[in-house]
């Protein structure tokens, strides 16, 4: 339902510019011309502003810029920020009263640098550039910054220092056009698929603001000068920014911190690697996993452990084992969409927290479902927290109902929560954890499952 929404309100915003556009050229009588110096100044300001203001939150949210997605989508908002501030600051009779020649160029080269790098942090990178970029994640953007700085001095300081760009012939209006169109529009299909993965608000307003974007270009070419035409691509910058800080604001009140922000961008890059059959992006996932839920760090690694421990007293194939340590690493993969202030709460969790924390079993079984590599054991995932007597979630499925691997991890799961610290409680030893498991075998716990996993468990520890 949230996908099909999406995809309306997407193609709505990309065709209703487009069609005024286009009665504007059949109707130019209906096309008002609209010269207010001191207004372009100040709605150009204020998009500029607002550019800077997101890549002030992208910044934030990060934990380091040498995740590379967070350090290209930085770079996207700071160069259309400090770029087009350029073309506000130059408005004939404002702050200067004759014609920049940097006016003009940085209406274009705000809309083609930003694209490129709204387009690279969607874009799959080869490993060693991506190594390399991470290395130098924050001196490429120092270096960035201190260029876009010296962009906008020598544009006040050198009246004609960019007379020799091309950017007034209209075969290089055409191809920065098409080029920056085509790259918002595939960095907008990267966050579609990002939102079928997690479908997180921050995503959803990602992919319409890049909508937005994407008919910039357009009417930056086509619209006429001064006219409501042209005022246009001012006021879908202006929208773009505002149906992004709206989501951002849902997303940071839902979760109480800017940080899924960043979750979101690591967790789609690790399962679209999945996706494409590159098996090593799987460490990186379950690293994405554990740092979303620092409460329980570890937890993820040693389910998995436990789980295959069991597997093997049960006697499964290789084939079998392989899909159980896979589940197990996945099993709370559908934590992305859970708020942090809901993961990181030190006491018990009220009713409505308890059911959203909930969700992430269902969540994790639909993430699972939409990667090739994962597909297979959705059914696992989704099921982990099921129970014998139909107690669980989030199906209520009872007995032969619940897949077999899910229910191997549902003991192992079961027993490293209860010999675990929690910020509300501290963990129990090893002998009361086994009693609790040998107090609901066979009434919410697989006994088989049970019985598998304390005896890995005592053969490990007479071997300690």
């Amino acid at each position: 339902m949230r996908e099909r929404a999406l995809e309306l309100i997407t193609a709505a915003v990309i065709a209703v510019p487009l069609l005024a556009l286009a009665a504007f050229h059949a109707w130019p009588q209906h096309d008002p011309l609209i010269m207010r110096n001191h207004l372009h100044f100040w709605s150009v300001g204020a998009t500029a502003l607002a550019s800077a203001i997101a890549c002030g939150v992208i910044v934030a949210g990060a934990r380091t810029l040498r995740e590379t997605r967070l350090l290209f989508l930085a770079l996207a908002f700071v160069s259309i920020g400090g770029i087009f501030s350029v073309h506000g600051l130059l408005t004939p009779h404002v702050l200067v009263e004759t014609f920049y020649p940097a006016l003009a160029v940085s209406s274009w080269a705000s809309v083609l640098a930003g694209s490129a790098f709204v387009a690279l942090s969607a874009a799959p990178l080869p490993r060693p550039i991506e190594r390399a970029v991470a290395r130098a994640g924050a001196a490429i953007f120092a270096w960035a910054t201190v260029g876009i700085a010296l962009y906008i001095t020598l544009s006040f300081r050198a009246e004609r220092w960019l007379d020799w760009a091309p950017t007034d012939e209209r075969a290089a209006q055409y191809l920065i056009a098409a080029t920056a169109t085509a790259l918002f529009a595939y960095a907008a299909y990267r966050y579609w698929q990002a939102f079928q993965f997690a479908r997180l608000p921050s995503q959803g307003a990602m992919v319409i603001a890049l909508a937005l974007l994407a008919d910039v270009p357009a009417i930056l070419l086509w619209g006429q000068l001064w006219a409501f035409s042209w005022w246009m691509y001012h006021l879908l910058y202006g929208a773009a920014f505002v149906v992004l800080f709206a989501g951002w604001a849902y997303e940071a009140r839902r979760a109480g911190s800017l940080n899924v922000i960043a979750d979101a961008l690591s967790m789609r890059d690790a399962l679209a690697a999945l996706d494409r059959g590159r098996d090593a992006h799987l460490i990186e996932l379950v690293d994405a996993i554990e740092t979303k839920d620092r409460a329980t760090l570890g937890h993820v690694r040693r389910v998995s452990a436990y789980a295959l421990a069991a597997g093997r007293e049960l006697r499964l194939g290789a084939t079998e084992l392989r899909d159980l340590a896979l589940a197990a690493e996945m099993h709370d993969v559908g934590k992305i969409g859970v708020p942090d202030q809901i993961l990181a709460k030190p006491g018990r969790l009220t009713p409505d927290e308890h059911a959203e924390m909930q969700r992430h079993a269902q969540r994790g079984g639909r993430i699972a479902s939409g990667v090739r590599s994962l597909r297979g054991i959705a059914a696992v995932i989704g099921a982990h927290h099921e129970r014998l007597n139909g107690a669980g979630y989030p199906d209520g499925l009872r007995g032969e109902q619940i897949p077999f691997l899910a229910r191997i991890i549902a003991v192992a799961d079961t027993y490293d929560a209860m010999t675990s610290d929690r910020p509300y409680r501290r963990a129990m030893s090893h002998d009361e954890a086994v009693a609790e498991l040998e107090r609901v075998r066979g009434v919410e716990l697989d006994a088989a499952c049970v019985d598998a996993l304390v005896r890995s468990l005592d053969t490990r520890r007479a071997a300690a």
